[in-house]
């Protein structure tokens, strides 16, 4: 019993331990191409999990997962499970994010700019802060997947959330060169992992 215990007590150590720990791609551009953001021709609002979600407008990308986060107990986990700060282009390579420290907490990120490698306003243009709403069981499954470096393509809307019990979230719809306090509210339809 005593070793059963213990061999329990590694595997979900290892299994912390392999989550948390980065993906390594090395020096260069992992995600060349910011966000596509479209207009969105009127779609009606939907039910998720006793919420309404505003269709806002459509969004493809690929971007490397800076720092992502999982969350369990806040109001919004029920419908984002995982943020991430992500970006692309020149902060989406090792080189510039090894002087770069983001933190990812209470569904805001910050940034220590002490001896950034690149200008500021870069920094603001290629990353932001992601909120996934996961459109599926699938999408779910690989979002708790996540690591810090993985580089992702989704596809999916931007949407504002809205629930009864006084909750609601109001996503921003366009990338801009300064700081995003409130980050993308994203409905993902199609997530892959590379």
């Amino acid at each position: 019993m005593v070793k059963y215990l213990v061999f329990c007590v590694f595997v979900a150590a290892g299994y912390i331990v392999y989550t948390n720990f980065p993906v390594n791609h090395g020096p260069g551009i992992t995600a060349k191409e910011g966000p596509e953001i479209k207009r969105l021709t009127w779609q009606e609002p939907f039910s998720f999990k006793g919420a309404t979600l505003t269709p806002k407008k459509t969004i493809e990308a690929e971007v490397r997962i800076i720092k992502r986060k999982r969350y369990f107990f806040d109001s919004f986990s029920r419908y984002s499970p995982v943020d991430a700060v992500v970006g692309w282009n020149q902060l989406s390579d090792e080189r510039n994010l090894d002087y770069i420290f983001f933190t990812l907490d209470d569904r805001n990120h910050d940034v220590d700019l002490t001896r950034p490698p690149v200008e500021v306003s870069t920094i603001y243009q290629e990353s932001d802060l992601w909120h996934f709403i996961p459109s599926s069981a699938s999408v779910e499954e690989q979002l708790k997947q996540l690591r810090d470096g993985h580089v992702v393509k989704l596809e999916g809307l931007l949407v504002d959330i809205e629930h009864d019990e006084g909750f609601g979230y109001q996503t921003a719809t366009e990338v801009s060169g300064r700081y995003n306090d409130s980050g993308f509210a994203i409905w993902v339809e199609k997530f892959h992992i590379r």
